[in-house]
């Protein structure tokens, strides 16, 4: 009976063993906020697939937020990092605790749509312009094209709030709005649908676009955590970067398109447009700021390390080029 108890006891122990050592080895799940599909999303459902960020011990999920709605979740807790960066820019400038972690494109990868009828900027005084929200990056590109092409964006158009492209788009089909800024992937969708494209939005502005951004209570909190984080994302970038035929895969999948030519023409931009490093330099970095305080109306001194911590991203670009890691 001893000798029983004995082998039973030693059953159970092995079981408890082994459901720790299988608990040990579960992968920690970081929640991601989007606007919309970008470069910054392709590049984690790459590390997602291409097992990046399995090798971390993480693993993503990715929530469809909008930009102020994000910012406000996450300091919540709620989720770890947020791919608006240009949100958090804005939101950083006026003192919210959030810092922008890397930096995957300085210049938007949007174009100005407008109704076919519209042919020029100038055709646009007076009518309904679209944005995600009022201090966001596409408000803020859209008030320099404005004023670019000498229309005042506070008197002479109707600056309107909306969601992402799934909302803007119907929009503008239905005519509820004359014009809006689209990504590539939609700009290109919305000028086969005869509509018209007005401008490019990285001829008038640096912005980010692209990037990661979280909040200094999570840095804080688990700095390992997130430099882990960060340096599946930049391998995931650098996949995007190095491997067409890959990505532009993982891309159709992702935006649930079979057109691979349409495909092809979307990568091809937005791929001269990435910074493989993952972040800009910090002139560039300033000069954001900058024009985010005039945009908020912020009269107090900002600087690059109140708004930016790229300091994960330096350490996993110098270890990813002292191993000699290639995709």
């Amino acid at each position: 009976m001893n000798r029983r108890k004995i082998i039973r006891a030693f059953f159970i122990c092995l079981i408890a063993l082994f459901s720790a050592a299988k608990s040990s080895f579960a992968l920690e799940t970081i929640r991601v906020a989007y606007p919309s599909m970008n470069t910054s999303v392709f590049c984690l459902l790459i590390a997602q697939k291409e097992g990046y960020l399995k090798e971390e011990g993480l693993d993503v999920q990715l929530l469809s937020i909008r930009g102020e709605i994000a910012i406000r979740t996450a300091l919540a807790g709620e989720v770890h990092f947020f791919t608006n960066a240009g949100s958090a820019l804005a939101a950083g400038v006026r003192g919210v605790p959030v810092k922008i972690a890397t930096v995957f494109q300085d210049k938007p990868g949007w174009d100005l749509i407008a109704h076919p009828d519209i042919k020029s900027v100038a055709q646009l005084r007076g009518k309904n312009i679209a944005v995600m929200s009022p201090e966001g990056s596409l408000a803020i590109v859209a008030r320099e094209i404005l004023r670019k092409n000498g229309i005042d964006p506070s008197k002479d158009v109707n600056l309107v709030v909306m969601g992402g492209d799934e909302v803007r788009f119907p929009a503008l089909q239905t005519k509820s709005i004359q014009a809006t800024l689209f990504n590539t992937a939609m700009s290109i969708r919305a000028q086969k649908d005869g509509f018209t494209k007005l401008a490019t939005a990285s001829d008038y502005a640096n912005l980010i676009e692209g990037g990661l951004a979280t909040t200094n209570d999570k840095i804080k909190q688990n700095p390992e955590k997130t430099f882990r984080f960060i340096r599946a994302a930049l391998k995931g970038l650098n996949f995007f970067v190095s491997k067409k035929e890959a990505a532009t895969q993982y891309m159709m999948d992702a935006l649930r398109m079979k057109d691979s030519e349409l495909i092809n023409a979307i990568y091809d931009i937005q791929s001269r447009l990435i910074l493989r490093e993952g972040y800009s330099d910090d002139k560039v970095l300033q000069s954001m700021i900058d024009d985010m305080k005039k945009t908020t109306k912020v009269q107090r001194s900002v600087k690059i390390a109140d708004i930016f911590d790229l300091s994960f991203v330096k350490k996993a670009n110098d270890e990813l080029k002292t191993s000699g890691w290639k995709p």
